[in-house]
């Protein structure tokens, strides 16, 4: 099927670390749903190189957001990394993907869990109503390799405040000891149910679980979720758990 492309203009560009950042830019595209992903390119050598991201921004702003990894020697994302303010790049006009709140069951606590940049899309999906509304409580876990790669914290924090005793937010980093988070990767906190502690709740038959990041993450913290009896969320067959892969 043949995208529709649209020119934007660079707002902000956001240097969490050397290589991890976010941009922002004009958000003149078709109506989206918290969750969906679209695709950004730039013309290189003439032809236009793009690359699928989640948006980190809600419908409700005024402007589009994606956070990235610069690869050096990629093909996209060392000219992403140059943009500056003003600079121009192009945006698919229409969003796509399933990773939202409508495709997930009903239950009684809503687990989030991401690695990386894999946080973006729930940064997305809780900046609206619909996760506070149905589920008691949130628990978000983010692990990364260093504690610089903990991003977002701000809007974390105020998550937090806008919705008092709604949300547990547990780090965790696997190349640094930090004194305030988890240094080991999220399948060994469940599996030692360290984070099940930290939560303080129990991944039940009644919770329902969404899984953004690394394939090797999302597959081994599935193996953990089916050997204790729940199984993946189908259209066919509504179950507890909601992937979103990125490579």
């Amino acid at each position: 099927m043949a995208i529709n492309w649209i020119e934007s203009e660079v707002i902000e560009h956001i240097r969490w670390t050397d290589s991890l950042s976010s941009v922002k830019f004009k958000g003149n595209v078709l109506p989206y749903t918290a969750g969906q992903f679209t695709k950004v390119g730039l013309k290189i050598n003439g032809e236009l190189v793009s690359r699928p991201y989640s948006y980190v921004s809600s419908p409700n702003e005024d402007y589009l957001e994606i956070i990235y990894v610069h690869v050096p020697g990629g093909l996209l994302t060392p000219a992403l990394h140059e943009l500056k303010v003003g600079d121009k790049l192009h945006v698919m006009e229409k969003a796509s993907g399933f990773f939202v709140m409508d495709e997930v069951p009903k239950g009684k606590n809503l687990w989030m869990f991401a690695t990386g940049t894999g946080l973006g899309v729930f940064i997305s999906l809780l900046k609206t109503s619909q996760p506070w509304e149905r589920f008691e409580k949130i628990i978000l876990v983010h692990g990364v390799r260093t504690k610089k790669e903990l991003v977002y914290q701000e809007q974390i924090k105020k998550f937090a405040e806008d919705n008092p005793g709604k949300i547990k937010y547990i780090q965790t980093v696997t190349r640094e000891k930090e004194a305030d988070c988890l240094n080991l990767r999220i399948p060994q906190g469940l599996e030692t149910n360290k984070i099940q502690k930290l939560a303080e709740v129990e991944i039940t038959l009644d919770s329902q679980i969404m899984i953004c990041g690394n394939p090797e993450m999302i597959n081994d913290t599935v193996t953990f979720l089916e050997k204790n009896g729940l199984e993946r969320n189908r259209r066919s067959k509504p179950g507890n758990i909601t992937l979103e892969k990125y490579w």
